[in-house]
């Protein structure tokens, strides 16, 4: 029994829609979510997880946006709209975004809207890293190895895509978050280990 009361609104845009469009509709569903953006506006610094990495061979689109992944028109409209109403420093985190510390991959295909926003950018994939345990022990694991970038994180954000999955019907933000863990031994596990398709429900 939650004690708590969640919100969930959404809203609908074409494929079509122009940037501005995007943005309007993000924030008009949004502003309604006072105790979120009470949250963010007293953060110092706010983690990003965009479902947004894949080899740019492997990125498909229709009518020019992205299928299966976060589109670049929603990942704008998150960012300015956490421009607009916080003061926090933001940092993206993702992996595979980076081979070696200052080195740019290809498959952050992403880096000019974080640039354009003046956003960070930690890579999951490499160290500092830090052991995060479960409030509650955790329903599959009782603790996660992440980047430490999340120790001095005061609020996290999930930009999710709406997927199917063979068991679960839908993704949403969580498994979003199952792309945060490394994926090089020995700190890491390889991606199909979280995102296998009845481990991934507990």
């Amino acid at each position: 029994m939650l004690d708590k009361q969640y919100a969930v609104r959404a809203a609908r845009c074409r494929h079509t829609a122009a940037n501005e469009e995007v943005y309007e509709t993000l924030r008009r569903i949004t502003d309604p979510l006072t105790r979120s953006w009470e949250k963010l506006a007293k953060a110092n610094k706010i983690a990003i997880k965009f479902n947004m990495m894949m080899e740019p061979h492997h990125i498909h689109y229709f009518a020019g946006r992205r299928r299966e992944l976060v589109d670049d028109a929603v990942a704008r409209a998150v960012l300015r709209l956490l421009r607009e109403r916080t003061s926090a420093r933001l940092v993206a985190v993702d992996s595979f975004g980076r081979s070696q510390p200052g080195v740019t991959d290809a498959n952050l295909n992403y880096m000019p809207l974080l640039d354009e926003f003046e956003v960070g950018y930690a890579e999951s994939n490499l160290p500092p890293f830090a052991t995060y345990e479960v409030p509650g022990g955790g329903g599959m694991f009782k603790r996660y190895t992440l980047n430490a970038c999340f120790q001095d994180a005061d609020e996290v954000v999930s930009v999710a895509k709406m997927k199917n999955h063979l068991f679960m019907g839908i993704t949403l933000c969580m498994k979003n978050l199952f792309g945060l863990p490394p994926t090089v031994p020995p700190e890491g596990r390889v991606r199909s280990y979280f995102h296998h398709a009845i481990r991934l429900s507990y």
